[in-house]
């Protein structure tokens, strides 16, 4: 305890400032990676959707492009996707093996969508693709554009409205009610290892006399470490080292927090 309380006198302002932030990193986005990791959710448009049960209902809910977002699920089939003010179905989305052509029977799932009596989809699904009856790609999904003031352009440079924009294809349907895989935010693996770059500095900022002696050996003859000293320009570079490296642990630590793994 007296070492510390040494250590601790004999350090600058500078350096026990940066040294409480570098602390503050580890410990307030350890908490925040512990908490990420234990929540798991639907990933759907680079975002996550959290569960909850209402019954046989299945929710999945959150933000998508800062709208609330929510897919409802239930146990027979049926599925509802809402986006701000615009909602998307009821759809019925079911297994059916006789849709699947026979020279592809085990290579993938029969699966038949409907919306009230209409057939929208009938075919199979292998590796999160659709396939149709006759064994070919359903390109469901279309490619649009985005002009400078925001507007939706289709490929035929036609206005898309947000509700045509934001409905769910074919695949997400049959994927969220037959293989809703769950994920979470953050990364233990990916937080240790930034947290051993945060305490490289943490040594740095703490020892900054022994590691300035330690890159001389091999420059000078040893017996002339001992009274060697830094110099101005070596400790503005060494303290700006310290600040850049805080910085980058910081936005590390963001990024991973952020990323769904």
């Amino acid at each position: 305890m007296i070492a510390i309380q040494n250590k601790w006198a004999e350090m600058s302002w500078f350096r026990r400032v940066l040294l409480i932030l570098m602390l503050a990193e580890i410990v307030a986005f350890g908490i925040a990676t512990a908490v990420t990791v234990g929540r798991w959710g639907l990933e759907y448009q680079g975002e996550l959707l959290y569960p909850r049960r209402e019954g046989d209902v299945t929710w999945y809910e959150g933000k998508v492009d800062g709208e609330d977002a929510a897919f409802s699920v239930a146990s027979d089939g049926t599925v509802e996707y809402r986006w701000g003010e615009y909602a998307y179905g009821p759809y019925q989305v079911a297994e059916d093996p006789t849709a699947v052509p026979e020279e592809f029977q085990y290579s993938g799932t029969g699966v038949e969508i409907r919306q009230g009596d209409q057939v929208l989809f009938r075919g199979y699904r292998f590796a999160d693709m659709l396939f149709d009856e006759g064994g070919e790609p359903f390109w469901g999904i279309r490619a649009y554009g985005h002009t400078s003031d925001g507007t939706i352009v289709g490929e035929g440079g036609q206005t898309i409205s947000q509700e045509e924009y934001h409905a769910p294809s074919f695949s997400t349907l049959a994927w969220v009610v037959l293989e809703p895989e769950l994920t979470h935010k953050g990364s233990v693996g990916l937080y240790l290892a930034v947290t051993f770059l945060a305490l490289l500095n943490i040594v740095q900022i703490l020892f900054p006399k022994v590691l300035f002696k330690l890159s001389l050996l091999g420059h000078i003859r040893s017996v002339d470490i001992d009274d060697a000293e830094p110099s101005s320009f070596y400790i503005t570079m060494e303290h700006i080292e310290w600040v850049v490296l805080a910085g980058a642990c910081l936005i590390l630590y963001a990024m991973v927090l952020g990323s769904i793994t």
